[in-house]
């Protein structure tokens, strides 16, 4: 059974993208593809799909954009990047198949200059708006997997709520299980 698209606006209001524009992206990602690709084809292609998009609505278009450290540790990648004309804000992408956390931080550590739109179509459900307020300016667009042309949940329900990251900039990890005092960073 197919679930509808369904968008889960940033809960800040200054950061929700355009309701047209988010319907554009839809209606683009969608769009019928060929029933071999695999699981990776899939993304790909959406990923051209939506650069395609950017660069016909005037925006400079990039895939898989180098970003800040992921994880605090290692380099990371933006899927999709859409670099603004000078009076309006860029848009970061991820596009992902299941609750990944290291997107939802990636996009939350974005400075205020650039809007975010999170591509989900996994089968969880979105949990209650997030408190950190990096993540209140996340968009989240989930778009079922059948839409994709990718099978459905093997279950009829769906996935309880994935959960959010707990800080986008922890200060101190607590090392007190590994022999540690409390805070004490090694």
């Amino acid at each position: 059974m197919k679930v509808p698209p369904t968008l889960w606006p940033a809960p800040d209001a200054d950061w929700r993208l355009p309701s047209e524009l988010i319907e554009t992206i839809q209606k683009i990602l969608t769009q019928p593809a060929p029933k071999d690709l695999s699981t990776q084809q899939r993304h790909d292609l959406a990923q051209k799909r939506l650069a395609q998009l950017g660069r016909d609505l005037g925006y400079e278009a990039r895939i898989e954009v180098p970003t800040g450290h992921r994880a605090m540790v290692y380099q990371g990648r933006f899927d999709v990047v859409w670099f603004a004309p000078e009076t309006q804000k860029s848009i970061v992408f991820e596009i992902d198949r299941r609750w990944k956390r290291e997107s939802i931080v990636k996009l939350g550590r974005l400075p205020d200059s650039q809007l975010r739109l999170w591509i989900y179509y996994g089968n969880r459900f979105i949990p209650d708006d997030p408190v950190d307020p990096g993540l209140r300016k996340l968009n989240i667009l989930r778009i079922d997997p059948e839409h994709l042309g990718l099978p459905g949940p093997r279950k009829a329900e769906r996935l309880s709520a994935g959960h959010w990251p707990e800080a986008l900039y922890p200060t101190r990890a607590d090392h007190s299980a590994r022999g540690g005092r409390p805070g004490e960073v090694m």
